[in-house]
């Protein structure tokens, strides 16, 4: 058995409670157990050792977030996670739950290390630093609209030669900021990293019709009024351009009609 734990050392979301309880126990499970401090970003990094998980012989276990939200990380990765994992939610489950799933026994449970640290020893990250908040698609939803894209004002996403969007650049999304995934009519824009969960942070469902005034509040937490603006000017424009290229396409058909008259 293999077991990947995900510290998300980066962000507040996951119970410190659970996670130290998990992590405890794991020193007693059988089998190849990973820890990382950060699975958001070993994926936007494409790391190998999700290659070489997702790849491996054997049950693969990982112990993180959202199984949403993992899965579509592990595609970030290029490394699509094999139908027979199974992921573990520490935001959602309690610990005993996770630990019983995992087959882990009493006798394996028992034998612990003595109490880890409330948070272990990964490097402090640096006011410069980037923290791995960026939007993951769920392919599995996507429609390739392209709203995200035109959206977004920071150059995070790109949209290939087939119409399918990417998230060329996820260094370059503003942190905190899930103004896209309001957006996105299929609610296939995950951010993992995102406080207040819902369908944003990976788990299932859809957005509610009030998803624009999230996505005001969402920038207010930022103090980016002029953010907003901004965004409205470019859906604005957007918009505009649509309907200057269908003006255009239906004069050329008007005067092609009317040359063959």
């Amino acid at each position: 058995m293999m077991i990947l734990y995900c510290h998300c050392a980066y962000a507040d979301v996951v119970p410190e409670a659970t996670k130290d309880t998990v992590r405890a126990a794991l020193a007693g499970a059988d089998g190849r157990v990973e820890e990382v401090a950060d699975l958001c970003e070993l994926a936007a990094a494409g790391d190998a050792l999700i290659r070489e998980l997702a790849s491996g012989a054997g049950p693969l276990h990982i112990v993180a977030c959202h199984e949403r939200a993992v899965r579509w990380l592990f595609d970030v990765a290029g490394a699509p996670l094999p139908g027979s994992a199974t992921v573990h939610n520490m935001r959602t489950e309690k610990a005993e739950t996770i630990l019983a799933r995992l087959g882990l026994t009493e006798t394996q449970k028992a034998r612990r290390v003595s109490a880890p640290a409330a948070q272990p020893p990964f490097p402090a990250k640096a006011p410069d630093d980037w923290i791995a908040w960026y939007p993951v698609i769920d392919y599995d939803r996507c429609v390739s609209c392209g709203q995200c894209a035109e959206f977004c004002i920071f150059g995070t996403f790109e949209v290939d030669a087939g119409g399918r969007v990417l998230v060329a650049h996820p260094e370059k999304c503003k942190l905190n900021c899930p103004a896209c995934a309001r957006v996105c009519p299929a609610s296939a824009i995950i951010f993992p990293k995102f406080p207040d969960g819902g369908p944003i942070a990976g788990d299932e469902g859809t957005l509610s019709s009030g998803a624009e005034d999230g996505m005001q509040t969402d920038l207010d937490r930022l103090g980016r009024g002029d953010v907003y603006e901004a965004l409205r000017r470019r859906a604005a424009d957007a918009r505009a351009a649509a309907q200057a290229k269908a003006a255009a396409r239906r004069a050329g058909a008007e005067s092609e009609d009317a040359s063959l008259a």
